[in-house]
C-alpha cells in the first residue's frame, strides 16, 4: 500500500546576518548553551538595532516557548519586523501564523499573499503551502492545475514533501496525465532528500512489473533506507521481501 503525507510546516532555523553577525552570533551562542533568556535579550537588542535575523530569531524564541514564555503575539510582531526588512523566512513564518491565526487575527488572504511573495523569492515551503491551498479549495477556488504548478516549483526548490506529493499525482492521474516513470523520478528525488515515504513507495513500484522491470534487490535497498528513517511499513516490507530474495 502506498503512503501519503502531511501538509503545512513552520521554518525553525536560527539565522545569522553578516552586517550584525557579532551581536546575533552572541545570541546564537547563548541559545546553544541553553541560556535562552540571555539569547532573547541579545536578539531583542539586535532587532531594535535593525538586524532582521535578530528579529527572526527572537520570533522563533517566542514561538517555541523553550524556557521562555510562549507568546505568539510577540513572535508575530518580531517576524513582521524582520519581514518588513526583507527576511524571507520571517515572512514565511508570519504567513503561517496568519494561516493558523496564531498571535494575529486569522487572515488567509494575507497568508496567501506572503506565501506568494516568498515563493517567488525561492522559499520552497511557501510554494508547497500555496499548492495545498489550491488543493483544499477553502481560501481560493480549488484548482488542481495550479496545485501541480506550485508543487513543481517547490520540488524544483528541493522541497521533499512537494516532490513526494507531485509523484503521487503523476502516479494516480490527479490533476496531471498519468506518468509512472515521472512519478518514479520524483519519488527518487524525494527519497534522496530524506522523505521516507517516497523511498517506500518507490520500493513498492520495484516489487511488481506494473511500472517497469521488477527489481527486488532495488526494492530491498529502498525499504532499508526508509526503515532507517523509522518508517515501520518499510521495515515490515523489508522483512517480508527479504525472505523471498535470500
Amino acid at each position: 500500500m502506498f503512503k501519503k503525507i502531511s501538509k503545512f510546516t513552520l521554518l525553525f532555523l536560527l539565522g545569522l546576518q553578516t552586517l550584525f553577525a557579532a551581536s546575533v552570533n552572541d545570541g546564537y551562542v547563548e541559545y546553544q548553551n541553553g541560556n535562552n533568556q540571555q539569547a532573547v535579550e541579545i536578539f531583542k537588542k539586535a532587532c531594535e538595532n535593525g538586524a532582521s535575523s535578530g528579529c527572526y530569531n527572537l520570533g522563533l524564541m517566542y514561538y517555541n516557548g523553550t524556557q521562555v514564555e510562549q507568546e505568539y503575539f510577540k513572535a508575530a510582531e518580531a517576524f513582521a519586523k524582520a519581514c518588513d526588512d526583507g527576511h524571507d523566512k520571517a515572512c514565511y513564518n508570519l504567513a503561517y501564523m496568519y494561516e493558523k491565526g496564531y498571535g494575529v487575527r486569522l487572515d488567509s488572504n494575507k497568508a496567501l499573499s506572503l506565501y506568494e511573495k516568498t515563493c517567488k523569492n525561492g522559499v520552497g515551503a511557501s510554494c508547497f503551502n500555496i499548492a495545498n491551498i489550491y488543493e483544499d479549495g477553502e481560501v481560493v477556488e480549488k484548482d488542481l492545475f495550479k496545485a501541480v504548478d506550485y508543487l513543481t516549483k517547490a520540488c524544483n526548490l528541493d522541497h521533499s514533501k512537494a516532490c513526494y506529493n507531485l509523484a503521487l499525482k503523476y502516479q494516480n492521474e490527479d490533476g496531471v496525465e498519468k506518468n509512472p516513470l515521472r512519478a518514479a523520478q520524483l519519488y527518487d528525488k524525494a527519497c534522496n532528500l530524506g522523505n521516507s515515504k517516497a523511498c517506500y513507495n518507490l520500493g513498492i513500484m520495484y516489487t511488481t512489473d506494473d511500472y517497469f522491470k521488477k527489481d527486488n534487490i532495488k526494492a530491498l535497498e529502498l525499504f532499508t533506507k526508509a526503515c532507517g528513517m523509522n518508517l515501520k511499513e518499510a521495515c515490515k516490507a523489508y522483512d517480508n521481501l527479504r525472505g523471498l530474495v535470500y
